[in-house]
């Protein structure tokens, strides 16, 4: 893998030169699809003459039991492809968001993703045979420079794959040199059933909901079944473990220890079978300071490694970024979202997650700027209404946060229904109900009468209690939270907080949570 591209941080500078206009605008798109006035302003660089994004694939069956296969095909492509040196790939991420809101038109999401190319294409599934349609279409004319169709049984579609990398990777590189050809004809498994299911785990995971992680986690246990040699699955289960345990999600009837014990094994399976897979290390990382929430023993240096080994890989640049975070070195947090939104400047959670680094550094203004971003580039994204919501009421906006209070209640995931039930508390005391607003709280409390809290519901919950005048209770809550460690510690340092700073309970409870090194 070859490091970030000059480009990919060039459209990265962009975003950042834009920062001082409102992130709507900067975000959307003028009718006729072309760049929005900021961007105009500061053109954009000539994509570079190999960059090529590959678009989700429509889906012709009518059957929606194979939307996984759109994106599936896509992602695969554009992997493919990344292992070819001369040419510039877009990773899938930024292409989803490239075609999110829009039409499937490639001179639009080519000219938002900055390539020369883009691979388009269309596919129906029948049975247990699929018929694939693929162009190669040149920017900005819109000009098809290859095209070909191609009708197989299903379980030929890693050979269909390979052969859809090569020819585009030919028309737009040139003849291939042996290494290349032998680097395209790489695959992750030779089992097709089993890639079948890694694919509909990759789609259920990219959710990013309970269920969908809990789903996903079943289909990648069944392709390590079929092919107990599938290191990309193995990372991708452990991963899927990871995300639970981090996010404080409730796992009906599995315990935090055997959630860890079933990700480290995953993990360390993985790595067994490809010491060099980013997604392995990442997930060892996240695994190794949840598991570890006071000393964090061994989370940096396989968070580092992870995008070490694979640079283009935005989750694993995310997860380093948070960890940094995490430990409260907050500007170097920021640079390395920044190497993810770099990677794909439409990653909502990666635009949430700095700004929280900037509100503990003080910085409302850019923190309402990346929140602005993370919602534009994902309408649905309920956290970032919901974080927004208390910066909002901070800087005097009761109307934009009761907004972002209840966008965050109406898109909430069942059982998660506290992320807009808290904000909506707060906004209430702001107005002046205490009434409804002690309501709310109790409502958005309730579940965790059974449930343990963790501190990501910690940060929403008890910045409720806070907002709502609840001290006593808020400082009741605080004390049983669990784990205490870097993460509780990196909740706390929140400013919704900062009416508790005083509070001999709450120092004790930071004091305790302090992970080595911080101040």
């Amino acid at each position: 893998m070859q490091a970030v591209s000059d480009l990919a941080t060039l459209s990265l500078a962009l975003l950042v030169l834009c920062a001082g206009t409102p992130v709507r605008p900067l975000l959307a798109q003028c009718p006729d699809g072309s760049p929005p006035p900021c961007a105009r302003a500061a053109a954009a660089p000539t994509p570079s003459a190999n960059s090529v994004g590959v678009m989700l694939f429509d889906n012709i069956s009518r059957d929606t039991a194979y939307a996984y296969l759109s994106d599936g095909l896509a992602s695969e492509i554009a992997t493919s492809l990344a292992r070819v040196p001369r040419l510039e790939v877009r990773s899938p991420g930024a292409v989803r968001g490239a075609q999110r809101g829009i039409a499937s038109d490639p001179r639009v999401v080519g000219r938002r993703l900055n390539v020369r190319y883009v691979v388009e294409g269309d596919f129906q599934r029948g049975g247990e045979r699929i018929r694939i349609s693929v162009r190669l279409v040149v920017l900005p004319s819109g000009t098809q420079r290859w095209s070909e169709g191609y009708t197989r049984p299903v379980t030929d579609l890693l050979a269909v794959q390979e052969e859809i990398a090569s020819a585009v990777a030919t028309a737009i590189a040139g003849q291939l040199l042996p290494q290349e050809r032998t680097v395209l004809a790489q695959r992750p498994t030779r089992d097709p059933e089993a890639y079948d299911h890694f694919l509909r785990g990759n789609f259920l995971l990219a959710q990013r909901t309970p269920g969908g992680a809990a789903h996903a986690i079943e289909e990648y246990r069944v392709a390590v079944r079929l092919d107990s040699a599938f290191a990309q699955a193995e990372a991708r289960i452990a991963f899927a473990y990871a995300v639970y345990a981090s996010w404080g999600w409730d796992y009906p009837g599995v315990p935090l220890d055997s959630l860890l014990a079933s990700g480290f094994r995953a993990a360390d399976q993985a790595l067994a079978l490809d010491s060099t897979l980013a997604d392995g290390w990442m997930a060892r990382g996240v695994l190794l300071y949840v598991h570890y929430p006071r000393t964090l023993d061994g989370a940096m240096a396989a968070l580092e490694r992870a995008p070490r080994s694979d640079p283009r890989n935005a989750e694993a640049w995310h997860q380093y970024a948070f960890f940094l975070s995490m430990v409260g070195r907050h500007e170097e947090a920021v640079v390395a979202f920044r190497r993810a939104l770099a990677l794909e400047p439409r990653r909502a959670i990666s635009w949430a997650e700095m700004a929280d680094a900037y509100d503990k550094l003080h910085r409302d203004g850019d923190a309402l700027t990346a929140y602005d971003s993370s919602v534009a580039v994902d309408a649905e994204f309920y956290s970032g209404y919901s974080m927004r919501t208390w910066v909002h009421l901070r800087l005097g906006d009761v109307a934009a946060a009761r907004a972002d209070a209840l966008a965050a209640t109406r898109l909430s995931p069942v059982g998660e229904e506290y992320y807009g039930l808290a904000p909506q508390a707060a906004v209430a005391a702001a107005d002046g109900d205490t009434t409804l607003a002690r309501h709310l709280m109790e409502q958005a409390l309730a579940p965790f009468a059974t449930r343990a809290m963790g501190p990501v519901p910690a940060l929403i919950l008890v910045a409720g209690l806070v907002s709502t005048g609840q001290r006593d209770l808020a400082l009741h809550w605080i004390e049983r939270v669990e784990p205490r460690g870097a993460l509780l510690w990196w909740a706390l340092q929140f400013r919704q907080f900062d009416a508790l700073r005083g509070e001999p309970r709450f120092q004790r409870v930071i004091d305790e949570s302090r992970p080595p090194g911080a101040k």
